[in-house]
């Protein structure tokens, strides 16, 4: 079963962008299942084998994807076939949970890994978390995790597999932009309450999002475009220069938020009902002849008011996910006005 999603169309639709829009204002919300499964291989990226094969549930359903995720468990597989000390037995009758999945950085573990654990968190007690060993050292991973209290973690050796004889499997989201709309914002109050109860830091309402501590994907005129937003009492954040702790209470108090594609958006999440977001964003993906609609749907699930900002790839053959941009800033003008 799932739930169809009607999306509003973007504040600052105009002529020449509404064919990027208008098709895909509805999508599908499926429901997440979440099995319990016997005897079941685990990989150190996520991947679940059981005696049917590859667990679906554990993957996104991305058809150019599939061989690639096959190829990997079948790697770790072989690799414990041959070498007895590539895979950890947990011999235990202890029912352990499954979240990460190959796919790892901020928007994937918020949106993703978080939400499977938000599915089974009134059981939390009676099971193991499994999680990757270098997760440890992710701000963001172990800061997410504290509010939910988690007693028993298990972190798998690197490079290793694991076998149980219980595993409880919530599912993944079929593909990335889709949201279950209830638990997006139940996720959002836990977050919030969790804040409320110790002082937070506070960078005023008005927040845009840089990338230029970012490894890759920048803008190239960066220092146009934030001349522009201080014009507009916009104060310039970067994600790295704080925990998750703190990022939670920076964004529950900013209304107007803008930035460039990129997972950092995913912190709208802890912005209030009403508030703004401007994305500047590419006209198409790698794969795709049109936009991302990651987070304009995710704005949409949160109650905010969303604005796009629409560009062509600033070099030809750029990659999607590691090509920079360069902003019309005459456009930003526009655009940060109407947000306002």
């Amino acid at each position: 079963m799932s739930k169809t999603v009607t999306v509003p169309l973007p504040c600052n639709i105009e002529e020449n962008t509404l064919p990027f829009f208008a098709p895909y204002t509805t999508y599908k919300a499926p429901d997440l299942p979440v099995r319990t499964l016997k005897n079941v291989f685990i990989t150190y990226s996520g991947l679940a084998i059981d005696r049917n094969g590859l667990v679906t549930s554990c993957y996104h359903d991305y058809p150019e994807q599939h061989e690639i995720h096959f190829r990997e468990a079948a790697h770790f597989f072989q690799e414990a076939d041959r070498d007895a000390d590539k895979i950890v037995e947990l011999t235990d009758d202890r029912t352990y949970l499954l979240i990460h999945h190959p796919w790892c950085n901020y928007y994937h573990w918020m949106c993703e890994a978080i939400l499977r654990l938000w599915t089974v968190r009134d059981k939390i007690e009676e099971l193991v978390l499994l999680l990757p060993e270098h997760y440890k050292d992710i701000d963001f991973v172990t800061g997410s995790l504290a509010p939910f209290g988690l007693k028993n973690i298990f972190y798998i050796p690197a490079n290793k597999s694991i076998l149980v004889k219980r595993l409880c499997v919530p599912a993944i989201k079929p593909v990335c932009d889709s949201y279950d709309v209830e638990k997006l914002k139940g996720i959002r109050e836990f977050y919030l309450e969790h804040r409320a109860k110790t002082p937070s830091l506070n960078l005023g309402e008005r927040l845009y999002l840089s990338r230029k501590k970012a490894a890759r994907k920048k803008v190239v005129n960066e220092d146009e475009v934030e001349d522009i937003m201080r014009r507009h009492g916009f104060t310039i954040i970067c994600n790295e220069d704080y925990t998750f702790p703190e990022q939670v209470g920076i964004y529950s108090h900013a209304r107007l938020l803008v930035s460039i594609h990129g997972s950092g958006l995913t912190n709208m999440l802890f912005m209030r009902e009403g508030s703004g977001i401007l994305e500047i964003l590419k006209e198409r993906t790698n794969s795709l002849g049109r936009p991302s609609f990651v987070f304009w749907y995710q704005a949409a699930a949160l109650g905010f008011r969303y604005y796009q900002q629409l560009m062509p790839w600033f070099q030809a053959g750029d990659d999607y996910f590691f090509g920079d941009f360069h902003i019309d800033t005459a456009v930003l003008e526009r655009n940060v006005a109407a947000l306002i």
